[in-house]
């Protein structure tokens, strides 16, 4: 039973890294369509890449928490 949950485990993880790797060579894939004239397909993956890449900054760089007040901070009850 833990032999057949390792491989399930496994199975899954060899998926998820070369779903990885083929959204990591998207922008590659891209300039290489644009240069053998599919445009229109090259320039779908290149904004896709770029809007993978600007929503990924957006949930990393979230605002800054606000200060707390002053007197809540030397407030030590």
């Amino acid at each position: 039973m833990l032999g057949t949950v390792t491989a399930f485990m496994a199975i899954l993880m060899v998926l998820a890294l070369r779903n990885l790797a083929k959204a990591a060579l998207m922008p590659v894939y891209a300039v290489r369509d644009i240069h053998r004239g599919r445009y229109v397909r090259g320039l779908v993956l290149l904004s896709c890449s770029g809007l993978a890449a600007w929503s990924i900054w957006a949930m990393t760089h979230t605002a800054r928490p606000t200060a707390a007040p002053v007197a809540a901070v030397m407030y030590t009850g």
